[in-house]
């Protein structure tokens, strides 16, 4: 069984760099679930005609006979959207980033306790094992 102690740290600074690149790849990556899952919802809609009825039942709402859903123009939008929202997701985190790092300096940062395991221990007590064979060595 590994050995651990509970240990305080400080988490004084945040560096905003790594903060901004993991942003945006953790942006990039919900934006592309989010547009294939699209795609493929759109897909399927129209593949089973629940696209046809949602155009007829907006159509009949707005009293327009000829309503439709121009997926290109709904990709078009839902990209730009996308692209938006990243780049605004990422500055706001970085932002925040920068903010915690100011106030940190100011308060000295928020202290976290951890359990801290001894690797040294933990190997100590795998080299000490006994293995069947070391203990009966004429079988």
């Amino acid at each position: 069984m590994p050995q651990a102690r509970r240990v305080r740290r400080v988490i004084r600074k945040i560096d905003v760099w790594s903060v901004l690149r993991f942003s945006v790849i953790f942006y990039a990556c919900v934006f592309a679930v989010l547009i294939v899952a699209g795609l493929v919802l759109f897909v399927v809609a129209s593949a089973t005609g629940v696209r046809h009825d949602i155009e007829k039942s907006i159509g009949s709402y707005l009293a327009s006979t000829n309503f439709h859903i121009l997926g290109g123009d709904v990709l078009r939008a839902a990209l730009l959207g996308g692209v938006v929202l990243i780049v605004s997701g990422t500055g706001a985190n970085a932002l925040l980033a920068l903010l915690y790092n100011l106030i940190s300096d100011v308060v000295g940062g928020v202290e976290v306790t951890v359990l801290e395991e001894d690797p040294i221990a933990e190997m100590r007590t795998e080299s000490h094992q006994v293995t069947s064979s070391e203990a009966l060595p004429g079988l």
